[in-house]
């Protein structure tokens, strides 16, 4: 039984910022995120043993997308977004202050730029160029096709493009 727990910590270790970058950035408010983080870890541990073979962190995205869906059909659709400086994926210890306030610019017009976009774009985006996942980590999460995931991600970057460009003239 020892093993199990201090397995079950590991995977808490080594995935909670994650988990709560991801959920934040959903959200956007940071008590809600905690709340989530936490609701998808209890729901991860109940099910970490029956887990069949595979990784464990595109996994416990899409229980924490679940939980989020979750939360969001409670709310009754109200807004979303918020992709502040609180929660990048960025060591301030390790970058020089002039980096740091390049990347933090770059995210919150990529914010700002994404915040429109259907909702299977945004998210496929926020996975693949925030957390990292592969197409297939991103399907897997979404619970949709590894074309549809491709589909998003070429469409979302072609809006991307046009986007930014319009935000760069303003």
């Amino acid at each position: 039984m020892a093993v199990v727990s201090v397995k079950l910590e590991d995977v808490y270790r080594m995935h909670m910022n994650d988990i709560y970058r991801y959920l934040y950035r959903l959200t956007g408010d940071a008590g809600v995120a905690e709340d989530l983080t936490q609701d998808t870890f209890i729901r991860a541990f109940r099910f970490l043993d029956m887990k069949k073979s595979g990784l464990v962190r595109p996994w416990l995205f899409k229980v924490a997308y679940n939980a989020f869906i979750d939360w969001y059909r409670k709310r009754k659709r109200e807004g979303l977004t918020s992709l502040s400086d609180e929660h990048l994926d960025i060591s301030v210890a390790t970058q020089e202050p002039e980096n740091h306030l390049l990347d933090k610019e770059f995210w919150e017009t990529f914010e700002q730029v994404i915040s429109t976009f259907p909702w299977k774009q945004k998210n496929a985006l926020l996975m693949f160029y925030v957390h990292q996942l592969s197409y297939e980590e991103i399907a897997e999460v979404l619970d949709i096709s590894l074309s549809d995931v491709k589909s998003a991600i070429y469409r979302g970057r072609q809006k991307l493009r046009v986007n930014w460009r319009s935000e760069e003239h303003e």
